[in-house]
């Protein structure tokens, strides 16, 4: 099968996508660009026949994507034939083929097509009608209704000189180390639509013996498709096994430019989320192809981040969590992947991106986390907090000291315990003044805790007038807060600490006096 056969699998598929993913514009320029490399090689003219779809001389399968679809548009615009000239740019091939994939007119003999295609003022596309092309008087007047056979000559638009000179067979002779068995292998690609009864090692084969461009692309096109196909058979290992191979001989260093483009297309097809999935789902699975799974993963960049965070959050244990991390440290997108995920719009998704990011100690996600702050579910703002803490810059505890102040109690006390870590004035001046604003009894005993592990003078002091029997800021102090102060001292363990619980030994009431007793004990 030539460049033509191929083209028309490329021009169907992106009538397909025009058709019914009009959104998937990724998709859509991956097909567009090939058709830009393949029409380099020559002249393409595709004809409807029946349900199938006519290449030049070749006949594209209607079981292929997007055939059914190409040749109920050319029907519906009366279009008899499209003229497609070597060299074609993006902008026209993607102009014709908006215009077959919107409503004809029927029985205008094609008259709307012509008229549309005519306003794009294509260079080398056009649309072949029952009824003459009035901007191409140099042609004889096209009067077929029908298609034309395949021993007819064909128009001006495509000279006869220009389609014998195209390449109608896969194996080239002047090829020296493409082998028998290889040989006849791309002779039988040409001839099938069926890629799934076709090895992986017998494509990479064909794929190894050729040195044409527009094989190779025939070749990389099927491996994507068979890829395809074991992904919905459920074939991991041999996704992996196919991706990989791709990955492996484009890295290899190929010369040519075109080859290259072609390699790069193909895994620009195969980095979909599915593909990325099964590959990824092999990390626990298999791990001793952690190299091969990192390489494939590492080229499909973000995306191929994506796959790997999601089994992350799916891990069943904490040592497979472990190895799925530490892998994905070694993703160069891992970070803006993550970056990424904490603009998504659901919650759960932005605390797990979070969460990675502060284990990760991602600096350059700083500013992000302290944004998250703000975000309006208090799951997302406390896995914020301990994120900031991992990184432990100055502007990331400046947001875990203002979180202190948080409306929710349960963001409120994740920024204390965050705090308690620095044993320094600042902390102990912020905790002081939440506690007396505090009303929410846990997070208010939570901070009482977080002074004793501080330390400070200051703290100290607070937790001696917490501790006591009557108090100026608290005119009914609790039991449990007075118990909690004395705890609070027993972790101090200052000379202050020590002679307050002393004293406290001696208190009234029985609880405080036996926890103050055990908690010098300690301290002593």
């Amino acid at each position: 099968m030539d460049y033509s056969a191929t083209f028309a699998r490329h021009f169907a598929r992106l009538i397909s996508l025009l058709q019914h993913d009009s959104g998937n514009i990724d998709e859509q320029k991956v097909s567009l660009r090939a058709l830009v490399t393949l029409s380099r090689n020559g002249p393409v003219a595709l004809t409807p026949e029946g349900t199938t779809l006519r290449a030049n001389e070749y006949v594209v399968p209607s079981a292929l994507t997007g055939v059914h679809d190409i040749v109920a548009r050319l029907i519906e615009h009366s279009v008899l034939r499209v003229e497609i000239g070597a060299g074609s740019k993006a902008a026209d091939l993607l102009g014709a083929a908006r215009i077959l994939v919107a409503h004809g007119v029927p029985g205008d003999g094609g008259a709307h097509a012509r008229k549309k295609l005519a306003a794009l003022k294509p260079r080398s596309i056009a649309f072949v009608t029952p009824e003459p092309l009035p901007d191409r008087p140099e042609e004889a007047p096209t009067e077929a209704v029908a298609p034309p056979s395949a021993t007819e000559a064909p128009t001006e638009a495509i000279p006869a000189s220009a389609l014998a000179e195209a390449p109608t067979e896969i194996v080239e002779p002047e090829r020296p180390r493409a082998t028998r068995q290889a040989a006849a292998l791309l002779a039988e690609l040409s001839g099938t639509q069926d890629v799934s009864k076709f090895t992986p090692e017998e494509l990479f084969a064909a794929l190894d013996a050729t040195a044409s461009v527009d094989v190779a692309t025939r070749v990389l096109d099927d491996l994507v498709l068979l890829t395809e196909h074991c992904v919905r058979t459920g074939k991991p290992t041999v996704v992996t096994e196919i991706f990989h191979g791709v990955v492996a001989r484009d890295t290899a260093g190929l010369r040519d430019a075109e080859l290259k483009r072609a390699y790069v297309l193909a895994i620009r097809r195969m980095s979909k989320p599915a593909v990325l999935r099964a590959v990824a789902s092999l990390i626990l699975k298999r791990p001793a192809g952690k190299q091969a799974y990192l390489e494939v993963l590492e080229r499909a960049g973000e995306e191929g981040a994506d796959a790997v965070v999601e089994q992350i959050n799916q891990a069943p244990r904490a040592e497979d969590r472990r190895m799925l991390v530490d892998l994905f440290r070694e993703l160069t997108d891992a970070v803006s992947a993550l970056r990424r995920m904490l603009g998504d719009s659901r919650w759960f998704v932005v605390r797990n991106a979070a969460d990675l990011l502060g284990e990760m100690q991602a600096a350059t996600a700083e500013t992000d986390l302290i944004g998250l702050l703000r975000h309006t579910d208090d799951r997302v703002r406390r896995a914020a907090t301990n994120a900031l803490l991992r990184l432990g810059t100055p502007r990331a505890m400046k947001g875990i000291y203002d979180a202190v102040a948080d409306a929710s109690p349960e963001v409120r006390m994740q920024a204390t315990v965050a705090i308690a870590t620095r044993k320094d004035s600042r902390t102990s001046t912020t905790l002081i003044r939440a506690i007396e604003d505090e009303d929410d009894a846990d997070v208010q005993l939570a901070m009482v805790a977080a002074l004793g592990r501080v330390a400070t003078p200051d703290a100290v002091q607070k937790l001696i007038r917490l501790a006591e029997p009557d108090g100026r800021l608290f005119r009914k102090k609790s039991r449990s807060l007075r118990v909690a102060a004395v705890e609070a001292l027993g972790d101090a363990k200052t000379p202050a600490a020590v002679v307050a619980l002393e004293e406290l030994s001696a208190d009234k009431d029985r609880e405080v006096r036996e926890t103050a007793s055990r908690a010098l004990a300690q301290a002593r």
